[in-house]
C-alpha cells in the first residue's frame, strides 16, 4: 500500500499502515496531498548530497545585531560573508 498523508487539525501524519489509516479517517482525520516539489529540487537534492560526500558541513548561523554589523563593517566589496568570517579567522589565526 502506498503511504497516505493524514492531516488532523493540529498535525500531519505519513502512514503506511491501512488499519492505521482506516482508523485515523474513523476519526476525523483527511487524506491529504503533499505540497508539489519545485523544478529544482531534484538538482538540489543532488547538490546537498554531492557537498556533504565531498565533506561540506551545513550551519545556520543566529547573530545579535551587533555582530552582524561587526560583520559587514569588515566585508570586503564584493566579499561574502562566509569568506569574511574566514578570512578573519584566518588573520587571528583561528585556522
Amino acid at each position: 500500500m502506498k503511504p497516505k498523508l493524514l492531516v488532523h487539525p493540529s498535525q500531519a501524519r505519513t502512514i503506511s499502515n491501512p488499519v492505521e489509516v482506516e482508523r485515523l479517517l474513523a476519526m476525523g482525520w483527511l487524506i491529504g496531498s503533499p505540497k508539489p516539489k519545485t523544478p529544482m529540487a531534484a538538482k538540489m537534492r543532488s547538490l546537498r548530497a554531492r557537498r556533504r560526500a565531498e565533506g561540506w558541513v551545513n550551519l545556520t548561523l543566529w547573530l545579535c545585531p551587533e555582530d552582524h554589523e561587526a560583520i559587514r563593517a569588515a566585508q570586503s566589496p564584493g566579499e561574502t560573508v562566509v569568506e569574511t568570517i574566514t578570512r578573519l579567522c584566518k588573520k587571528q589565526s583561528l585556522m
